[in-house]
């Protein structure tokens, strides 16, 4: 949903979308929002939180224990030998040091809901010297560590007692700015969104619609197949199409489908064009009645998060009325 780690967490977890430059973490009030750690803890689960690094960054802590957050797991319960940048502790001793905490939350006897913020694939760059990378650019090393580093918690976690009940879920705060042929880099928005459960999900299958980030939430309720109230901006991605995608650079907005990307500059400049083919030509005059599709569709969603969250309902479970 946008270009900073924040948008990610923000997102993912609540199902917001990102809001231009706006933070939705750093306010002097903590706004509550009915996200996967509220509605799961109403149905009994513990819910914990893991970075790599001080969980004060971005104020995601303080934020995170606001909306029902009951653990964080960040860089001072860690050993001061293993934080080895600014950015804390590499991802595989992260997901090493996470099992028998895992261990812990289910001898309790109450499902668990764990979610896991990984640093490596972002500057400084910290390989371990036990990990051996085939490639020479070290900006590819890293994403080699990262993957493998998911490899190694997959196998730290299988012979676990609550494996075969767990759902893992994999999604990236953002992407990385790679070939860019227009002022909103579509590398930057487009993430990977993949459930793996093999005990849990007997056939797997790929989905070519388009989905968000604001859309993990709901889409994983589908498949826990527990009641919840949805007063998010997020959709089932199982039972729901969306029209468009869009996300935020700033202090720009972009909407996408199939064939056209949508472009709208804070100044009121827009652009349109045909992202499939790669081309640069803006096509906003040949297609204008599409252009105000996808900018409605966006705006318009964007303006009820903002309406939901300056009335502070984005922790109601009543019916909803725009004014």
């Amino acid at each position: 949903t946008g270009t900073h780690t924040f948008n990610g967490i923000f997102s993912t977890l609540f199902s917001y979308p990102a809001l231009f430059s706006k933070h939705p973490m750093k306010g002097v009030e903590i706004p509550k929002f009915n996200g996967i750690a509220s509605v799961l803890k109403q149905h009994g689960y513990t819910t914990t939180y893991f970075t790599t690094h001080d969980d004060q960054f971005d104020n995601v802590g303080g934020f995170l224990r606001g909306n029902d957050y009951e653990q964080i797991i960040s860089k001072e319960h860690y050993p001061s030998d293993q934080v080895k940048s600014t950015l804390g502790v590499p991802d595989d001793y992260l997901f090493e040091f996470a099992i028998p905490k895992l261990n812990d939350l289910h001898k309790k006897n109450q499902p668990f809901f764990v979610a896991m913020m990984t640093a490596s694939d972002h500057g400084p760059y910290v390989i371990p010297e036990y990990f051996k990378p085939k490639q020479s650019d070290v900006k590819k090393q890293i994403v080699e560590y990262a993957d493998w580093s998911l490899k190694k918690f997959i196998d730290l976690a299988t012979p676990q007692p609550w494996f075969n009940n767990t759902l893992f879920v994999f999604v990236a705060d953002h992407g990385a700015y790679m070939d860019a042929k227009y002022d909103v880099p579509l590398s930057y928005n487009h993430v990977p969104f993949i459930i793996y459960s093999p005990n849990l999900i007997k056939e797997g299958k790929s989905f070519d619609a388009f989905g968000s980030q604001t859309d993990v939430f709901p889409t994983l309720m589908n498949l826990i197949q527990l009641p919840y109230i949805n007063n998010t901006l997020g959709v089932d991605l199982f039972t729901e199409k969306r029209p468009y995608a869009y996300f935020c650079n700033d202090d720009k907005l972009a909407v996408i489908d199939n064939e056209f990307l949508f472009i709208y500059r804070k100044n009121a400049e827009k652009s349109l064009y045909k992202h499939r083919e790669n081309s640069v030509i803006d096509y906003i005059k040949q297609f204008p009645n599409k252009a105000d599709s996808m900018q409605n569709y966006a705006i318009s969603q964007m303006q009820a998060a903002q309406y939901l969250i300056e009335k502070k309902l984005t922790n109601t479970t009543k019916d909803v009325t725009f004014e």
